[in-house]
């Protein structure tokens, strides 16, 4: 006569372990059901309101005065405001003339589905400019178009104007057609790169002017060249392309970008620095908190739209 099984088929070896892990499943339910008790006995602070930023879209945002700004709260807690109102910024990158124009409003619909609120591109001067004195704004390459679109879509704008912008490009952006000049320096306020400097604003310039916030537009700030820290050739330069914004019209908020050990070195007086990170480290923020001072919260105020670049492509 057999004996009978160890386990019968009501009582499966599954079964056994489920019983046994079950006070460690319960277990993790325990903080709800607690907070829950609570909440009835009414010892239990009520949960925070969800931020709220649906007003401050481009299509609802009407009455502007106000573009984007810093505020702190006093307790080392600085934060963006947008008209007032604090506001967060979710930026991902998207450069217009990477991606066939048929295609921008399918990839920015595509950045807005992921929660981003912000678009950041960069401004090709080669591209722009692929011969001296031959511009050309048309097509792929038609600017205002794809920040109107942007802004249609619900998305807020940070243009990267340059000139030097890096995007992994040849000379960084810079036309190839510089180099006929062998007195030219690249970077610098040498007067054979200031003047194509000037030219190349006097075009694009009045083209960024009615898109910007307080015109009605999207665009939100205007970063002044790009992570020029890590060349830092010549102290005057970075003051020179701030004053040429300026002097054009450039009323937003303008920053500037830099590797985490080039802040010092590549910031300038009266633009917000900002830094570039992969990831966080114990003096990550040190000299950013020398330039913007002791109370920037760590990472609030930092450029972190760097990360979505090639995935948003």
């Amino acid at each position: 006569m057999k004996s009978p099984p160890f386990l019968s088929p009501c009582l499966s070896w599954k079964r056994v372990v489920g019983v046994f892990f079950l006070p460690f499943v319960l277990s993790a339910f325990a903080p709800r059901f607690k907070q829950e008790e609570n909440l009835m006995r009414g010892r239990a602070h009520p949960p925070q309101p969800r931020f709220n930023w649906s007003h401050l879209t481009p299509l609802e945002l009407k009455n502007r005065s106000v573009g984007l700004g810093t505020a702190s709260t006093g307790r080392g807690k600085p934060h963006f405001t947008l008209e007032g109102h604090k506001f967060l910024i979710f930026g991902g990158s998207i450069h217009y003339f990477r991606v066939p124009r048929e295609y921008w409003r399918d990839r920015l619909l595509k950045l807005k589905a992921c929660g981003f609120n912000t678009v950041t591109t960069y401004v090709p001067w080669n591209l722009h400019e692929p011969e001296r004195g031959k511009f050309d704004f048309s097509g792929n390459l038609d600017l205002e178009a794809f920040v109107l679109m942007a802004a249609e879509i619900g998305l807020w704008v940070i243009l990267r104007p340059g000139p030097y912008i890096c995007s992994e490009m040849d000379l960084g952006g810079l036309p190839s057609w510089l180099l006929r000049d062998p007195r030219l320096l690249l970077r610098t306020t040498n007067k054979g790169f200031t003047e194509a400097v000037e030219k190349y604003f006097d075009h694009l310039i009045p083209r960024v002017i009615p898109l910007q916030y307080r015109q009605g537009g999207p665009v939100i700030a205007v970063q002044v060249e790009n992570e020029y820290g890590s060349f830092n050739k010549d102290k005057t330069y970075m003051p020179y392309l701030h004053k040429a914004l300026l002097g054009r019209g450039i009323v937003e908020l303008l920053l500037t970008s830099d590797g985490e050990k080039n802040v010092l070195s590549g910031h300038t007086k009266g633009v917000l620095a900002a830094i570039n990170l992969q990831k966080v480290h114990t003096n990550t923020f040190s000299q950013l908190r020398e330039v913007q001072g002791a109370s920037v919260d760590a990472g609030l105020l930092s450029d972190t739209s760097q990360a979505a670049t090639s995935s948003s492509l």
